[in-house]
């Protein structure tokens, strides 16, 4: 704290602004991965910004996250898919990220197993942190 008197700390309560970390399988990982390359790559051309914006900090945080993997990658980069990445998100991202899995739920070619694994993880967490 300051000793100027006319200075005060203002602490935002804005859950959407504070960051959390889930831990996440990387095969699980991979299908967030995939539906925010996918609404980037369309959005981008009807001019949605915020869409790429958002999924550049979504994709960034896993490929932090891989990188930071000690052990083995395979040939793309990321550690085996049974190893859990901790992908720190603000919880705007997290929401953020929870809805462009629903967009791309109804073209899942697997029936939507892990999508609705990976929305009860993030929705868990965004629950009760």
């Amino acid at each position: 704290m300051s000793d100027d008197p006319g200075r005060r700390l203002v602490v935002c309560k804005d859950r959407r602004v504070r960051y959390l970390t889930i831990e996440i399988p990387v095969r699980l990982w991979h299908r967030i991965d995939g539906c925010v390359d996918n609404s980037m790559a369309i959005d981008v051309v009807d001019g949605v910004m915020e869409t790429v914006i958002a999924g550049s900090c979504v994709r960034d945080a896993g490929w932090r996250a891989s990188a930071a993997h000690e052990g083995e990658h395979d040939e793309y980069g990321w550690p085996p898919h049974d190893q859990l990445l901790a992908i720190t998100l603000r919880f705007a991202h997290w929401e953020w990220a929870l809805a462009q899995l629903a967009r791309w739920a109804p073209f899942a070619a697997d029936g939507g197993a892990d999508d609705a694994d990976i929305r009860a993880m993030i929705s868990t967490a965004l629950t009760s942190g």
